[in-house]
């Protein structure tokens, strides 16, 4: 295959873009919604399956485990089976894990059933946190690629708050006894449990709903291409994954990414434990996960807009971001310590500061790592990064089970987690190599330019 240069390929923008677009983003909230399905009716499942807080960890903890189990069988099938197969599959195993919830059962068998189904939930994560960045280049023009990345990936965390919600609106808290259920008649606990399943038939339903969408149409990609980039072949699954691991660039800004991501996941997910020495309660730790959340998601939608306005300037918005969220942990960790005044309005403000700071960067980091390791395929790119995000996690969550460790490293950790980020990302040398195909491939003697263009070439020759 020859050299060629825009003129030679035609690019296309369909409107179905947007319903795939849609369509994937109403799948994430099905995901972050059934992952956080327990944790806010704690309480109540604790009365009517017998469970220990061991118990709710677990289910919380199923997304860590198999996205670090599974992330590399889950790229090779968004890169080899394509996008309609891999988010079919996504959408069914949701589907079918929502299902397995609703099976009535023995206490016993119900626990075994409901962590079937987070188990697959946690298995349709791992694809859903990859195929943003494969979604965004296949279908959208180099002006649309970081908000249609923002969208498609800041709708799981939608999902995650919308379980802080749905959780306590279907299912009522009893005031439990501490160690103690006997203040309960059956009654009261059959009353309950009703309450549980119809929650667990609502998401359950909604997800079936959201299958039945995409099963009905998802293609795989657009009949013409939006890009000249989107045009071209990348590097096979296994040839990828060699160049990636050998990428000295990608690995500061994964791990720029992940030591923060994760590390904040994991103490999010443990808030109220965190905040309860200082007299914080349960209810307002839930209330602050949620609009830290929200507000993440909404910034994270306006940033990824205004990053494609200002394309080539990725780098500094993520170090501004984390500069940011460097200084409101700092607020927040010196104020649980009694350094500054606690009140409930500096609580509030720094937290939310934080996550907002930390989760509006998250599409940000995918597409700069994006840019960076072209032509290796998106799917394997962001799998590597969210597996090191989850494994993070994993870790900072599992650290708690060690005998005498308490919770004061927390906040320190997550401090320190966010903070090494900006010297990581000062470090990276930013290199837009998609853009620069995209956006520079008319200019006569671009040489950087062809030299994507022939390494594409060659790789379509091989594949031929």
């Amino acid at each position: 295959m020859a050299n060629v240069s825009a003129p030679d390929r035609s690019v296309v923008l369909y409107g179905r873009r947007w319903y795939v677009l849609a369509v994937f983003s109403l799948l994430g909230i099905a995901q972050g919604a059934v992952w956080n399905s327990w944790g806010p009716v704690s309480v109540s499942a604790k009365l009517v399956f017998g469970w220990k807080d061991t118990d709710i960890a677990l289910l919380e903890n199923w997304d860590n485990i198999t996205y670090v189990a599974f992330t590399v069988v889950a790229m090779w099938i968004l890169v080899v089976k394509g996008l309609r197969f891999s988010v079919v599959l996504t959408a069914l195993l949701i589907a079918v894990g929502t299902g397995l919830r609703c099976i009535p059962a023995s206490a016993d068998i119900a626990t075994i059933l409901i962590n079937a189904g987070q188990f697959l939930n946690g298995v349709a994560g791992i694809m859903l946190m990859a195929a943003p960045p494969l979604i965004s280049s296949t279908w959208f023009p180099p002006n649309q690629r970081t908000t249609a990345t923002a969208i498609s990936s800041i709708f799981n965390y939608v999902g995650t708050s919308v379980g802080y919600l749905i959780g306590p609106l279907f299912v009522s808290q009893p005031h439990l006894m501490p160690n103690s259920t006997l203040h309960y008649n059956q009654t009261v606990v059959e009353d309950i449990s009703g309450q549980i399943m119809r929650l667990m038939y609502v998401e359950c339903g909604y997800c079936t709903a959201v299958f039945l969408a995409i099963l009905i149409y998802f293609p795989s990609k657009p009949p013409t291409p939006p890009s000249l980039s989107a045009a071209m072949d990348r590097l096979d699954f296994r040839t990828g994954l060699k160049k990636l691991f050998r990428h000295g660039q990608f690995w500061l800004v994964c791990l720029a990414y992940c030591v923060p991501g994760g590390v904040i996941g994991g103490w999010t997910a443990v808030l109220d434990v965190i905040l309860s020495p200082h007299g914080i309660s349960q209810i307002d730790a839930g209330w602050l996960g949620f609009y830290g959340n929200i507000a993440g998601c909404g910034v994270g939608l306006l940033l990824g807009r205004f990053a494609d306005y200002f394309a080539g300037h990725l780098r500094l918005i993520i170090v501004v971001m984390m500069c940011c969220a460097t200084g409101s942990l700092t607020w927040f960790t010196i104020m649980l310590f009694g350094a500054l005044p606690l009140t409930q309005v500096s609580l509030y403000i720094s937290f939310i500061l934080t996550m907002v700071s930390v989760n509006a960067s998250i599409p940000l980091f995918l597409e700069l790592v994006m840019e960076t390791t072209y032509p290796i395929e998106e799917a394997v790119s962001a799998g590597v990064m969210t597996w090191g995000n989850n494994l993070f996690a994993l870790i900072f969550l599992l650290v708690p089970l060690l005998p005498k460790v308490g919770v004061t490293w927390m906040n320190w950790a997550a401090l320190g987690g966010v903070a090494c980020s900006v010297p990581l990302l000062c470090v990276f040398r930013e290199n837009y190599r998609r853009l620069h195909l995209d956006t520079g491939a008319v200019s006569e003697g671009n040489d950087e330019t062809q030299h994507l263009i022939n390494e594409s070439s060659i790789i379509e020759d091989r594949k031929g």
